[in-house]
């Protein structure tokens, strides 16, 4: 995965999220639409999703492993 803060904006725009996501465009919006997605702002039609709220989300959503391994 690319470093998300490589360029001087502070936004991203829907199609730069998806594919740092890894995932489509579709995918994004249904994630607006089922509230699970990262924060996303709006300014006339134009859809933007601050860096850091990406960033932010993504830390929300790490799991960490339920087991680890131990030598015995």
């Amino acid at each position: 995965m690319e470093k998300l803060m490589e360029t001087n904006s502070t936004h991203m725009k829907p199609a730069e999220v998806a594919k740092f996501l890894g995932v489509s465009l579709r995918t994004l919006s249904r994630w607006h639409a089922l509230r699970i997605g990262p924060a996303r702002c709006k300014v006339g039609r134009t859809v933007l999703y601050r860096k850091n709220a990406i960033e932010k989300w993504l830390v929300q959503n790490e799991t960490s492993p339920t087991r680890k391994f131990t030598n015995d």
